[in-house]
Formats: C-alpha cells, sequence, structure tokens
C-alpha cells in the first residue's frame, strides 16, 4: 500500500486558490495527470534561464598585500530565483621557505548569503532547511579547489615561472617568486529573490563568473623613500601615463617587462609596450588574462513527488511538496561529462534505472544551457 499522501476527497469542491492552499498534492496531482505543472511547464522543463554579465565599475589602482579587485560579477536569473556571483582576486603573500604542493592549499573561498527574507522560503516537506547555504558552498569550495576544475599553478607565481624557457628571471620576477606571490579566490553569492532551487543558479552563477573572469596583471613597484614594495593593477591609467611619455610610469613598466610577459605569455615590444598592450584592454579597465579551467561544474535538481515521478527545477511551492535529488555535473572543456548524485539519503529506493533517466535530463539541460547565447 502506498505511503503518498492522499487528497481530501471534497478539495476539488473549492474554488483553486483555496483547493491549492489546503491540499496542495491533490492540486497538483490534477495537473500532473496530464503531464504539465500549473505555472504550465512540463515535467521535464526548466524554467527561462538569464545570465547577466554586470560591469564591474571600480577598481583599485594600488593593491596591498591581501587586498584584492573584482575580477566577475554575474547575475543569474532562474524563473524568479535571482542569484548574483562576484569573483574578488587576492594577491597573497606567502611566507613560507618550501612552497606548499600543488593542490594541498585552499585556494578558492566561497561563501553564500542569504537575506531574511529569503531564508523564511527555504523549506522542504521536511521543514525549514536553514543550513542549506552552508552545504552548497561546502561544495563549490570542494569542487572549485580541485584540480579538475581549475588548475590552481595558473593562481601561483611560482609556477607561471616554470613554464617560461625564456630568459632568466630578473629582479622583478625573483622577487615576486621568493615571496610565494599567490592570487586566492572569493566567490560571493547572494540570492536576491527566491522561488524554488538554491542550488542550480548559484552553481551556474559561480561557472559563468569563473569563464568570465579575468585575472589581473600586477606590477612591483619599489618607493625609494621608505625602500617598501608594493603592488598594483596594470590598468588603463597607468597605459595611458606611459603613452604619454610620463617618465615614473615608464620606468614602472621597464622594470616589469619580464614580469607581465610570464603573466600574459607573450613577448612585448621594448619600444612600444604600452600601445601593444592597450590593443588587448578589454571592458575590465585592466589588463589581465582569463581564468583557464577543465571542467565546469553544474547541477540540475528534481524534485521527488512520487515514487517514480520527478520533477525539475521545482519551484519554491513544489519544494513543500516532497524531497529533492540533484545531478552533479562536471562539464569538461572538451564537451565531455561526469555526473554522480547528490542528496540521496532524502530519497530511499533511488535505482539505478532512476538516476539513469535522471542523469540524461540533466545532461540535456546542461548541454543546452552551456550551448546557448546567454
Amino acid at each position: 500500500m502506498s505511503s503518498e499522501p492522499q487528497p481530501s476527497s471534497h478539495a476539488s469542491a473549492f474554488p483553486s486558490d483555496v483547493h491549492r492552499h489546503i491540499d496542495p498534492i491533490g492540486f497538483y496531482k490534477k495537473f500532473l495527470r496530464q503531464n504539465v505543472r500549473p505555472d504550465g511547464r512540463k515535467l521535464r522543463a526548466f524554467r527561462t534561464v538569464t545570465v547577466s554579465d554586470l560591469e564591474v565599475r571600480s577598481l583599485p589602482s594600488t593593491l596591498q598585500d591581501g587586498d584584492g579587485t573584482v575580477i566577475s560579477s554575474v547575475r543569474v536569473i532562474l524563473g524568479d530565483t535571482h542569484v548574483h556571483c562576484v569573483v574578488k582576486a587576492l594577491p597573497v603573500f606567502c611566507e613560507v621557505s618550501v612552497p606548499p604542493t600543488l593542490g594541498s592549499a585552499a585556494l578558492v573561498a566561497v561563501d553564500i548569503e542569504l537575506p531574511k527574507q529569503v531564508q523564511s522560503y527555504i523549506y522542504d516537506a521536511y521543514g525549514h532547511s536553514a543550513n542549506f547555504n552552508f552545504c552548497i558552498s561546502n561544495l563549490l569550495s570542494n569542487v572549485l579547489n580541485s584540480d579538475d576544475v581549475l588548475p590552481k599553478s595558473q593562481l601561483r607565481f611560482q609556477e607561471i615561472l616554470k613554464t617560461s624557457t625564456s630568459d632568466a628571471p630578473d629582479t622583478v620576477c625573483r622577487y615576486l617568486s621568493q615571496r610565494n606571490l599567490t592570487w586566492k579566490l572569493d566567490i560571493a553569492i547572494l540570492c536576491e529573490e527566491y522561488d524554488g532551487n538554491l542550488l542550480d543558479p548559484s552553481v551556474m552563477a559561480t561557472s559563468y563568473a569563473l569563464r568570465k573572469a579575468v585575472l589581473p596583471v600586477v606590477l612591483l613597484e619599489h618607493s625609494a623613500a621608505s625602500g617598501s614594495y608594493s603592488l598594483r593593477l596594470l590598468d588603463n591609467t597607468t597605459l595611458e601615463n606611459a603613452k604619454r611619455q610620463d617618465a615614473q610610469t615608464l620606468k614602472l613598466l621597464h622594470a616589469n617587462r619580464q614580469s607581465i610577459e610570464r603573466q600574459l605569455g607573450i613577448k612585448l615590444n621594448v619600444e612600444n609596450m604600452a600601445s601593444q598592450l592597450l590593443t588587448s584592454m578589454g571592458t575590465a579597465g585592466y589588463i589581465g588574462r582569463h581564468l583557464t579551467y577543465s571542467s565546469l561544474p553544474f547541477t540540475v535538481t528534481f524534485l521527488r513527488f512520487s515514487e517514480d515521478m520527478f520533477l525539475v527545477d521545482p519551484t519554491s511551492e513544489e519544494e513543500r511538496l516532497g524531497t529533492t535529488v540533484s545531478v552533479y555535473c562536471l562539464h569538461g572543456s572538451d564537451g565531455s561529462f561526469r555526473t554522480q548524485p547528490l542528496n540521496l539519503t532524502c530519497c530511499p529506493n533511488f535505482t539505478s534505472d532512476i538516476y539513469e533517466c535522471l542523469k540524461q535530463v540533466a545532461i540535456d539541460v546542461i548541454g543546452c544551457i552551456t550551448n546557448s547565447d546567454i
């Protein structure tokens, strides 16, 4: 005998909005018998996804050790769930005699903030899910600190030097290498509005933000007065000053020429550095290089409405009708897919046949999203 909640025999006599409130399962069953949901979607239909690349409006010219700059800002809208993701890069000098083994240190930190008005709406069939944002941030932190996603060598100046076979390191390169200059990435996710399915847009926003992120080229500047060193961005203002033949700026650029070449992986014309670099200036307002990635994470979440009925991308209302299970997927830069299920403890009797079916739906959804110009 099925343990599934049974609809009231009198529920259908009530007006639609009352029926929806007092007997939501019975209300949904009326629609699901026709393979459609109350919002008009098919059972396996994702809500409309919109990705907006937000402009980074202000950049610090000087970077103190431990400070950073925003290198990507993306908003993902999934139906009425809005998620904003900001990636900040922080240059750090690591005072160690022996550099850490690649991959041994966490260089990516993820934090997800839920405003109070959002927290009150996150429920599932077992009640309020107050700590769900921490589960998502832990998942993303573990994933992004794996070289399966972001190779960490691109964040360590010592490793960048090893990839070059050109001239021996000059004074600036040796200093940055000896101080073990390392970039750390802070990813801040804010759920601005919520109507179900926090996981998928959070992961999606992170992946799109990393795909758009441009890691800045830094200059090492020496102060003769104090004898100290500081880091600064190679930004548009610096290059424009150099183009106007500002002596101090030209001296700074020439002192950092080899370091710039190593960070960008190019050769510079000594006589025409500023003009050459200005041609590669993007919309970010500074010179940098895109992060490289082996794969990017995505998830597709399903609501288990009954033993064998799963609804893709549940709304907040639908999340209260059952439990959710997600398919986690690493989408490789070569087009490959690697998947595994998440949150199976809340889905008993989850068979391999069910998983294969959900996996194929997830791959289709992710393929459609990543191949779209959004």
